[in-house]
């Protein structure tokens, strides 16, 4: 009897992740019958003619909505009852568009008498071990998410297992919710390797699939999900990095580009609106390129980030000698806006295989660069400056770095961080002298963080389903 899974998506990169990474393709050579939901009202032609056939439905179903009451709910539990680095830094964090009745602004802020009231509540909350079971015990009790669309679903194909790739979403908690009632195993997975830290899960499936060492303590140890239920299996999408057979010669590639494969290639790699200034940086880099002032005579290729690609920032660089800003499609389809074809991330991996230098801001960027040994530079600082003066900083971009999920990858000694100019010029000069200098750093970030690269993680994962 053919067996059937239900799989939730409610990013566009996890598309890419599970979807365009060997996941699905397995789940199919298995023989499953697999239905895909997204949270929306219709699902765009290209994405069906891509994967949809006798053994793939692609389902759009929009979000189930919440009562207010619940989102207060989430609101004062999720971010205050796991004591991690991310939710230190979002306690202390003071609200810039805040509304207050009784005291001005300028007066919260000095004293921070409200991030420090949250810090205090965090600190408390997260210990205290009969309030989490509590919190677990009312959202699953109290908030039930009962929907009829789900349930007719449910009803109709009868899972033998659902899969959510976003432990967060509320969109996989109301499925997974729906299965438990009905007795059907689910397996969650966080939808990047970032996103384990950033709060406490407020439902625990019967399993939960991580991509390495650090994601599966902060699993057991913080999210309290028991440590048989479990599995480390690697990020899918990094299958592709061990396939010899879509890389280009260096030629071919830049050819396609528009670079010279005879200059060193540094990869600027932008982080949107997590570093809202990151541009002008990449400007610098360009100005040190075309004033001929890095240790040998480089290029420059620039990649937006998706979260603001459609603002064009990095307009000031197009159509100059020796600097190329990339793109790939943007969709309104999913909140990221950003849904890479397999063509085009064929296209980024040869980027980065020949790329000589990556410089990026905490971005995930780090990892995939690692993965083919690129020494990296992560940048501290954004800037605003006015015309003429370059001295004046914006080092807000400093606070990425304090992240559980960032200090992992400074602690391997495999990157170089900086946090003004001259040191970012210095860190170039220095790794084009020496590209090996931080292997070894590198080599421990790639086992800390990457896991085995050995083509085979959505494999892993497929093989442990079918276990279920």
């Amino acid at each position: 009897m053919q067996k059937t899974v239900f799989i939730t998506i409610t990013r566009s990169f996890i598309t890419r992740n599970i979807l365009r990474s060997g996941v699905l393709d397995r789940l199919k050579k298995q023989g499953y019958k697999v239905f895909v939901f997204f949270p929306r009202k219709n699902i765009p032609e290209y994405l069906k003619q891509e994967f949809e056939d006798d053994q793939v439905k692609l389902v759009a179903l929009p979000e189930v909505s919440s009562s207010w009451l619940h989102r207060l709910f989430l609101k004062m539990n999720f971010s205050y009852l796991i004591f991690s680095q991310s939710a230190k830094k979002r306690a202390l964090t003071f609200n810039e568009n805040s509304k207050t009745r009784f005291f001005s602004k300028a007066f919260l802020k000095d004293t921070k008498i409200v991030p420090w009231l949250r810090y205090a509540y965090l600190a408390g909350a997260s210990h205290c071990r009969p309030l989490k079971f509590l919190y677990r015990f009312v959202e699953k009790t109290l908030f039930p998410q009962v929907d009829p669309v789900i349930q007719s679903y449910f009803e109709a194909h009868r899972p033998d297992l659902v899969v959510s790739t976003s432990f967060v979403s509320g969109y996989d908690v109301a499925f997974m919710k729906e299965a438990k009632r009905r007795g059907i195993v689910t397996v969650s997975m966080p939808k990047s390797w970032d996103n384990i830290p950033l709060g406490y899960a407020r439902f625990v499936p019967d399993y939960f699939i991580v991509p390495n060492d650090p994601s599966r303590q902060v699993a057991v140890k913080l999210q309290d999900i028991p440590e048989d239920r479990v599995r480390v299996v690697g990020l899918p999408q990094f299958d592709w990095y061990a396939r010899n057979d879509i890389i280009k010669s260096r030629a071919a590639h830049f050819k396609l580009k528009g670079l010279d494969p005879a200059l060193p290639l540094i990869f600027f790699g932008s982080e949107g609106v997590w570093a809202n200034y990151d541009h002008e940086v990449a400007e610098m880099i360009y100005e040190w390129i075309r004033n001929n002032e890095l240790a040998k005579p480089c290029q420059l290729l620039v990649r937006p980030h998706f979260s603001n690609a459609d603002k064009d920032v990095f307009k000031k660089l197009r159509g100059n000698e020796r600097v190329v800003v990339d793109s790939y499609r943007l969709t309104n389809f999913l909140g990221d806006k950003w849904d890479p074809s397999q063509e085009e991330m064929i296209d980024f991996i040869n980027t980065l295989y020949h790329c000589d230098i990556m410089i990026n801001a905490a971005s995930t960027l780090t990892l995939d660069a690692v993965c083919f040994d690129k020494p990296i530079i992560n940048i501290g600082f954004g800037c605003m400056y006015e015309e003429g003066d370059r001295n004046r900083q914006d080092i807000t971009t400093s606070a990425l770095y304090t992240s559980d999920h960032f200090e992992w990858v400074m602690e391997t000694g495999g990157t170089k961080k900086v946090d003004a100019y001259p040191e970012l010029k210095a860190a170039i000069n220095s790794y084009l002298a020496n590209p090996r200098m931080d292997a070894a750093g590198r080599e421990i970030l790639r086992q800390k963080l990457c896991y085995l690269l050995d083509g085979r993680s959505a494999e892993r994962l497929v093989n442990f389903l079918i276990t279920l």
